[in-house]
């Protein structure tokens, strides 16, 4: 493995000059920065951010980079990576508002400010952005496959998750089963449509897909327009709870009876399904657990220069009665 020093010997200046030039302090001319640069990446220097700490006796640090903290599945996720962390370490959590070139701005301050690991809770992340931090630091991404060293995945099955979903509105006898989704740029999206799909043609069933968002106001709006328009919908599969319950208040404000005329289920199985009237049927997947996982393992390369792991996790519907009746009747 590379060190300072070697790359001091090959670009013919002292350590301290290399430091100066990784993080991005001290004055050190461009061309000089360019050439301490552009051996680091030929040499894949990693630098040993977590060795330095226990030198000088610092709190590990980690920062978690989420989408969309307003979303309560966000929240349970970064409850499980402080709670497995505990005291003995700094989390410091940033919103990237589902901005790409936010979350690649805040992922590089990380990195340049000493975090010893990142967790990146985006399956929209830049793939470029992992392959270069995975050089410096350990980093856990979720929902996104990735065969990189220093890079460890938690992974939720969508594709199954979304296909028990689906299934579950046709066997409660809908038929005309509509799915608002999320956008294509997020694999997390992709996965949910392909399994509702796949559930559809197996029925001999036509997909009907609107790719609306992620949060209440996208939920209300599409399904707002698909009432207005007249469509025929009797189930409605929702890319996650927010979405679904925009959809319910929609589908309330047309007068329509949920289950009766119209099933909802929604994906992620947040505190607010059991709130809203008719309480929300949906997929569970086990965020505090999630967020515990990538915690473990990035603490796993970090202390224990453990190789990188791949979990997978299984989903599973939770019914309430936004779908319960028609399951009776």
């Amino acid at each position: 493995m590379a060190t300072l020093k070697d790359i001091a010997r090959i670009t013919g200046v002292s350590v301290s000059t290399v430091s100066r030039a990784l993080s991005g302090k001290g004055r050190i001319s461009a061309e000089k920065r360019k050439k301490i640069l552009s051996v680091v990446e030929q040499l894949k220097y990693t630098p040993n951010y977590h060795a330095r700490s226990m030198v000088s006796g610092a709190t590990l640090t980690v920062g978690l980079v989420v989408p969309d903290i307003t979303n309560p599945f966000f929240g349970r996720l970064t409850r499980g990576v402080m709670e497995f962390l505990g005291n003995n370490a700094l989390v410091i959590l940033m919103d990237s508002f589902r901005q790409m070139d936010r979350e690649d701005i805040l992922v590089k301050k990380l990195r340049d400010h000493g975090a010893h690991g990142i967790i990146i809770g985006n399956s929209r992340v830049n793939d470029d952005l992992v392959k270069e931090i995975s050089h410096y630091i350990p980093t856990v991404v979720f929902d996104k496959a990735y065969s990189l060293e220093n890079v460890s995945c938690v992974l939720l099955d969508n594709i199954q998750g979304a296909y028990v979903a689906t299934k579950h509105l046709l066997e409660v006898g809908c038929q005309r089963v509509i799915h608002l989704a999320g956008t294509p740029e997020l694999s997390v999206s992709l996965d949910r449509k392909r399994g509702y799909e796949t559930a559809m043609k197996e029925t001999g069933l036509q997909p009907l897909v609107y790719e609306v968002g992620y949060d209440k106001v996208s939920g209300y709006a599409a399904m707002k327009k698909l009432l207005s328009s007249g469509k025929a919908v009797d189930g409605v599969f929702c890319m996650n709870d927010l979405v679904a319950i925009g959809a319910l208040k929609a589908i309330n404000e047309f007068k329509l009876k949920v289950p009766e005329e119209i099933c909802v289920v929604g994906f992620d199985d947040t505190e607010i399904c059991e709130l809203v009237n008719p309480s929300l049927t949906t997929v569970h997947q086990p965020a505090e657990e999630m967020g515990k996982i990538a915690a473990k393992l990035l603490t796993n390369m970090i202390n224990l220069g453990a190789s990188t792991s791949r979990y997978v996790l299984s989903p599973y519907l939770v019914i309430r009665s936004s779908t319960a009746r028609r399951c009776i009747r």
